[in-house]
C-alpha cells in the first residue's frame, strides 16, 4: 500500500494513499443521531479526525454536529432525505445511514476499503470510491453491492465522483495519468471508462460540476482548483487564493463553489467566477468532503 506523509492540521500523518488514517483516537459509530434539518440552503461536511458530521448554516454559523461517525470521509443524500456517510476504519469499513429522525443504520459494510465519496444515480444506485481497493463499487437501494469500474479500467486511487445530467459517472484518480499525479475518468452509464483529462493535475482530490457542465478539480498538492471544459479541455486554474490541501467541493444554487480546505481547517467560498468570498465557516479537524440536500437534483 502506497504511504506518504500529509500533515492535517498540526498532526503529521503517514497515510495509506490518502485515506489520511493518522493515530488518533476513534469516536464510536453512533446509533442515533440529531435530526438533519433538511434545508436546501445548508451545508454538511464530514471532519475525519474528530468525527463529527457538521451542519452549516446558509451564512456559514455552525449549527452543531447531525452525527458522529469514525473517520467519516465521503457523503451525500438520497431523495427523501437520508444522509449517508462512509466510515473509513481499516478492517471496520462501512456506509452509515442517518434517516432525517437522527436513526443511524448500517447501508453496507461489504465489498469496501478505504471509501471515500459517495454519490447516487437518478436510479438511487449508490456509488463508493474505494481509494485502497482502486474500484467504484455500486450498490443497489436494498444493499446489494456490485464492481462498476476497477483498476483495469484505469483508476489509481479513485477519491470523488460526481454524475452529470445524462448519468455519467465523473471519477477523480488521485494517482491517475501519464505523470500519476492524477487524472479524471468518464464512465457512461453502460460502464464505458474514457480518460474525460490527464493533465493539469497535482493529487487530484475533490470533484463538483457546475449547472453549465464545467468539471472543477481541487488539486492538493498545489492548493488549486483546476477548471475543465465538458468535453475535458484544461481552462487552467479557477481559484488559488484561499485554497490550502484542498479536499471536497460543492455548489450552491447560485453557482458559488465552497472548498474544504484540509490544511487550515476551514471552508472557502469562491463566486462563480472564482473570486475568493473569504472563509465561509471554521471546522472541526480533518475537513474532508461537503454536501447539501438537494432533492431536485435526483
Amino acid at each position: 500500500m502506497k504511504r506518504f506523509p500529509i500533515w492535517i492540521g498540526n498532526v503529521l500523518c503517514a497515510a495509506p494513499v490518502i485515506a489520511l488514517a493518522c493515530t488518533i483516537s476513534t469516536p464510536a459509530v453512533a446509533q442515533t443521531a440529531e435530526p438533519t434539518a433538511l434545508r436546501t440552503d445548508t451545508i454538511y461536511e464530514t471532519n475525519y479526525q474528530t468525527g463529527a458530521v457538521e451542519l452549516y448554516s446558509a451564512r456559514g454559523k455552525d449549527l452543531g454536529a447531525v452525527g458522529r461517525l469514525s473517520f467519516p470521509t465521503g457523503l451525500t443524500f438520497d431523495k427523501v432525505g437520508n444522509l449517508y456517510v462512509s466510515s473509513d476504519v481499516p478492517g471496520d469499513y462501512s456506509i452509515q445511514k442517518i434517516a432525517p429522525n437522527g436513526t443511524v443504520t448500517v447501508f453496507a459494510d461489504t465489498g469496501l476499503s478505504g471509501p471515500h465519496a459517495l454519490a447516487f444515480d437518478k436510479n438511487s444506485n449508490l456509488y463508493v470510491a474505494n481509494v485502497d481497493a482502486n474500484t467504484v463499487r455500486k450498490f443497489t437501494p436494498a444493499g446489494v453491492g456490485t464492481v462498476f469500474a476497477d483498476a483495469t479500467d484505469g483508476l489509481k486511487g479513485p477519491i470523488d465522483l460526481v454524475f452529470d445530467g445524462a448519468g455519467n459517472l465523473y471519477v477523480s484518480n488521485a494517482f491517475g495519468g501519464p505523470t500519476h499525479t492524477g487524472s479524471v475518468l468518464k464512465v457512461s452509464p453502460t460502464g464505458v471508462v474514457s480518460v474525460f483529462a490527464d493533465s493539469g493535475f497535482h493529487l487530484a482530490y475533490g470533484l463538483a460540476m457546475d449547472r453549465a457542465g464545467y468539471v472543477y478539480v481541487s488539486n492538493y498538492n498545489s492548493s488549486t482548483i483546476e477548471k475543465f471544459s465538458p468535453n475535458g479541455v484544461d481552462l487552467g486554474v479557477f481559484a488559488s487564493a484561499g485554497v490550502h490541501s484542498p479536499h471536497g467541493m460543492i455548489f450552491d444554487a447560485a453557482g458559488n463553489l465552497y472548498v474544504a480546505n484540509n490544511a487550515t481547517q476551514t471552508i472557502e467560498k469562491f463566486s462563480p467566477t472564482g473570486v475568493d468570498l473569504g472563509v465561509f465557516a471554521t471546522t472541526q479537524s480533518g475537513p474532508h468532503f461537503l454536501a447539501m440536500f438537494k432533492p431536485s437534483s435526483l
